[in-house]
C-alpha cells in the first residue's frame, strides 16, 4: 500500500461508522484503553528484531489544577516504547480491520477502545529500514468528518530521520469517557500495582528479560512522582521440575500407538503469586518464552481447579521445552501439537512420531502434585471426602467424573454440583419423553408403518423411563442407608450424646430413630426398618391410650361402664394414661405394637407387656372398631433366646436371622364375647438393621446395575 502525507487513509472493505457503532467501549473495565495501549508498546518492543537489550516502556500522565483532590484535572496519557516502531508492514496491519497475523492473540480491535475514549491518538514513530531510520507521524479519530470518508488515520508524513532508535510515542488526549478520566486521576503507585496484577502471566515469563517501565506523572508539566516496574516486584519462580515424555508412533497392524525410545524434556516452572494478584490458577505452555493463548492448545489444570487457593495463594505453572519451540509455527503461538483423537483421525497418512498435548496435560497435572505437598494433601483430602459422599449418597461416579470439584468445596458445596448436574441430566430425560409422548400423539393407525413407528416411540421410553427413576430412587435408598448408618452408631454408642450424658438415653434415641416420640405422622418415620409396610398404616408414638385417636374418632369408648371402669383402674392404676411406645392400625379390626427396651434390659422379663396393651385395647376400643387381631413386636438387644423360652416356651426361634416368634396367644377379653388373637415377635435392634441393610443392599445393587447398564449402552 503506497501512503501519501498529510492525508486521510480510506479504507475498503470495512465501514468503520457501523464498526465503531457495534464495538463498544469496555464498561466493564475503565482502564481498558490504558491496557490496549500497553499491550501494543510490550508487543512492538517483543516484534523488534534489532533491539540490543530489553527495551523501555514510559508512561506519562498529565494533570493540571490542583496537585490532588476534585480540581485536578487529567489532561493526557502518554506511553513511549523502544519497539518495531510504525514501518509500512506495521501501519498497514494498524490500518487493516479485523488483522490478526500479528500473533499475541491480536483481534485488531484495540484502536476502536482508544477512540472511544480519546478524541485523538497521536503516533510519533521511528522505524529501520536496512541502515536506515524513518519518522512516521499520524493519528486515529473517530471525528464525524473522518468517518463520512470512511477513515480513521490521518497521515501527517513519513520522513527519513538522523535518530538511530526505533519505538513509538503515543500521546492519547481529549477525553471523551467520564469513567475513564477517572480511571486514569490514579495515583501512580496504584497504577503501578494494577499493571503488575493485569500482566502478571507475562511478567513471570520475562522476569530476566522485562522491558525497564517507568511510571510517571505531571502537575502542569512538572514532574510531580515516579514508579518503577523492576524484577525484583515480579514474583520469583518457586519451584521447577524437568519431566521426560516419550514419542510415539503410530501402529496400523495394532491400530493403537506404540511408545518410542526417544524422549523430550519438558521443564515445569511454578509461581505461588499472591491470589489478589493472580486471578486463576493454570499451566500455560510457552515457546520460545512467550505463552502460547490460542483455546486449541490450552492446558486444563486438574488437580485443582482455577479459583482454588493455598494460604491466600495462587499458581501459575509454565511448561517449555524444546519439542514445543520446534513445533512453533511461523504465526507466533500456532503449534504443530496434536490431540490423540485429532490425530486419530489421520492417522494412517502419517509417519512421525509425536508426543500429544493429552499426554503433556496428563503429565503436567501429576507433576504438580508432586511438587507441592500443599496441593497433594488437599487433592488426597478432597478425594477422601468425595468418596465419603459418594458412599453416603449413592453418588454416581458418571456425575463425579464430570464436574470439576475445587479442594476448597465444602461437603454441602459438593453435593451441591453433584445435584445440579443431576438435576439437568434429569431435565433432558423428561424432555426425551414427553417428546416420544408428543409423537404418539400424531401416529396414524391407519398407516403402513404405524407397527414400526409405534415400538419405536415405545423403546425409546422403555430406555428413558427407567433413567429418571434410577436418579429419584438413589436418593430415596441413600437416605435409608443414612438412617441405618446412625442406628448402626446408636447401638454401637459412637455418638457424642451417649459418651457425654451421664443418663443412658439409648432407648430414646433408638425410638426416635425409628418413629418421633409423639409424632402421628407415621409416613415420615423410619418404620420400614422393622417392615417396609409399617410406614403406609395409621399411628402414633409415645401417646397416651386414652388420646389416640384414629381417623378422627377416640380409639377408647368415652364413657365406661362402672364393671370396665374397675378393670381400668385395679390396683388404682388408670391403665387408660399407658403409653405404648408405638400403635399402628394396619386395617379394620388389626393392630400393631411395638415395645422398645434399652440395649441392656434383659427382654425376657417384659414378655408381658404387649399382652397387657392388646387386652385393653380389645376390651375398652369404641365400637366402631371392633380390633381382636393384634401383631405385638418387643424389641431389645439383651435376648437370649433360652431366658425367652424359659419364661414362655409358646416362643419358636424363626427360620432365618436371629430372632424368636409366637404365632399365636389369646389375649383376655372380658367385655367382648370371644379372645382376641396376638402374634408376637422377639427381636434384637441389630437384627432390625441386619434385616433392613440387606433389603436395602438389594436397591443399592440393583442401581449400580443399572447405572453401568446405562453407561455401556450410551
Amino acid at each position: 500500500m503506497k501512503f501519501t502525507d498529510n492525508t486521510l487513509i480510506k479504507q475498503e472493505g470495512v465501514f468503520y461508522p457501523t464498526v465503531l457503532r457495534e464495538t463498544k467501549s469496555n464498561a466493564s473495565n475503565s482502564l481498558q484503553p490504558f491496557w490496549e495501549a500497553f499491550t501494543n508498546a510490550l508487543e512492538a518492543i517483543s516484534d523488534n528484531p534489532n533491539k540490543l537489550d530489553a527495551g523501555k516502556i514510559n508512561i506519562q500522565l498529565y494533570y493540571s489544577g490542583q496537585l490532588i483532590g476534585e480540581g485536578r484535572k487529567f489532561e493526557k496519557l502518554v506511553i513511549k516504547d523502544t519497539g518495531i516502531g510504525f514501518n509500512d508492514e506495521e501501519f498497514t496491519r494498524l490500518l487493516t480491520w479485523r488483522d490478526d497475523r500479528k500473533g499475541h492473540n491480536n483481534r485488531g480491535s484495540g484502536r476502536l477502545q482508544l477512540m472511544h475514549a480519546f478524541s485523538i491518538c497521536q503516533f510519533e514513530s521511528n522505524y529501520q529500514i536496512g541502515d536506515q531510520y524513518f519518522e512516521r507521524k499520524f493519528h486515529i479519530s473517530n471525528r464525524a468528518n473522518y468517518l463520512a470518508e470512511n477513515a480513521i488515520a490521518f497521515l501527517e508524513y513519513t520522513k527519513q530521520t538522523t535518530s538511530k532508535e526505533s519505538g513509538t510515542r503515543l500521546i492519547m488526549f481529549g477525553i471523551k469517557n467520564s469513567k475513564v478520566e477517572t480511571a486514569l486521576n490514579i495515583d501512580i503507585n496504584n497504577l503501578k500495582d494494577q499493571i503488575i496484577n493485569h500482566y502478571i502471566q507475562y511478567f513471570c515469563v520475562h522476569r530476566d528479560s522485562l522491558p525497564e517501565i517507568v511510571i510517571e506523572s505531571y502537575q502542569n508539566d512538572h514532574i510531580l512522582e515516579e514508579a518503577n516496574i523492576l524484577p525484583a516486584d515480579i514474583p520469583q519462580m518457586d519451584s521447577t521440575k524437568i519431566i521426560e515424555l516419550p514419542y510415539q508412533k503410530y501402529d496400523p497392524l495394532k491400530k493403537d500407538f506404540i511408545k518410542t525410545t526417544q524422549k523430550e524434556k519438558f521443564t515445569i516452572k511454578a509461581f505461588k503469586i499472591p491470589a489478589y494478584q493472580l486471578k486463576r490458577n493454570s499451566i500455560k505452555l510457552t515457546s520460545k518464552d512467550e505463552i502460547i493463548e490460542n483455546e486449541e492448545h490450552s492446558i486444563p489444570i486438574n488437580v485443582i481447579t482455577p479459583d482454588d487457593m493455598i494460604d491466600n495463594s495462587r499458581f501459575l505453572f509454565l511448561v517449555s521445552s524444546p519439542f514445543i519451540n520446534n513445533r512453533d509455527h511461523d504465526i507466533r503461538g500456532q503449534l504443530r501439537i496434536y490431540k490423540r483423537d485429532a490425530y486419530m483421525k489421520n492417522a494412517s497418512e502419517f509417519d512421525d512420531e509425536e508426543i500429544f498435548l493429552d499426554d503433556i496435560e496428563v503429565a503436567s497435572n501429576e507433576a504438580i502434585v508432586s511438587m507441592y505437598n500443599e496441593i497433594r494433601e488437599k487433592t488426597e483430602d478432597r478425594k477422601t471426602r468425595i468418596q465419603e459422599l459418594k458412599s453416603m449418597f449413592l453418588l454416581n461416579d458418571n456425575f463425579l467424573n464430570k464436574i470439576p470439584f475445587s479442594i476448597n468445596d465444602t461437603e454441602e458445596r459438593v453435593l451441591e454440583k453433584v445435584y445440579i448436574l443431576e438435576s439437568k441430566q434429569m431435565a433432558k430425560g423428561d424432555a426425551k419423553i414427553k417428546m416420544q409422548v408428543d409423537k404418539l400423539n400424531h401416529l396414524d393407525p391407519t398407516s403402513l408403518d404405524y407397527s414400526t413407528k409405534l415400538t419405536s416411540i415405545v423403546d425409546a421410553l422403555v430406555k428413558e423411563i427407567p433413567h429418571q427413576n434410577r436418579a429419584a430412587l438413589t436418593h430415596y435408598v441413600a437416605k435409608r442407608k443414612l438412617v441405618l448408618d446412625i442406628y448402626q452408631k446408636v447401638l454401637e454408642r459412637k455418638l457424642s450424646t451417649q459418651n457425654n450424658s451421664k443418663r443412658n438415653h439409648d432407648e430414646k434415641l433408638l425410638h426416635n430413630i425409628l418413629f418421633k416420640q409423639g409424632s402421628s405422622n407415621v409416613g415420615t418415620s423410619d418404620l420400614w426398618i422393622i417392615s417396609e409396610d409399617f410406614i403406609y398404616f395409621k399411628g402414633t408414638s409415645e401417646a397416651r391410650l386414652m388420646d389416640i385417636s384414629v381417623n378422627g374418632v377416640k380409639l377408647f369408648k368415652e364413657q365406661l361402664s362402672q364393671e370396665e371402669h374397675c378393670f381400668v383402674n385395679a390396683l388404682n392404676l388408670n391403665k387408660t394414661k399407658r403409653r405404648p411406645d408405638v400403635l399402628l392400625f394396619p386395617e379394620e379390626g388389626k393392630c400393631i405394637i411395638l415395645e422398645f427396651k434399652a440395649p441392656k434390659v434383659n427382654v425376657a422379663e417384659h414378655l408381658t407387656e404387649i399382652n397387657n396393651y392388646a387386652s385393653l385395647i380389645l376390651n375398652l376400643c369404641s365400637s366402631e372398631f371392633k380390633i381382636d387381631t393384634f401383631f405385638g413386636y418387643l424389641i431389645g438387644e439383651a435376648i437370649d433366646p433360652d431366658e425367652v423360652r424359659s419364661c414362655d416356651s409358646d416362643f419358636k426361634h424363626s427360620y432365618q436371622f436371629d430372632f424368636l416368634i409366637r404365632p399365636a396367644k389369646s389375649v383376655f377379653a372380658k367385655f367382648k364375647p370371644k379372645d382376641g388373637s396376638l402374634y408376637t415377635e422377639v427381636i434384637k435392634y441389630s437384627t432390625l438393621c441386619q434385616r433392613a441393610k440387606s433389603r436395602n443392599d438389594v436397591f443399592i445393587k440393583k442401581l449400580f446395575e443399572g447405572i453401568k447398564m446405562s453407561e455401556t449402552e450410551s
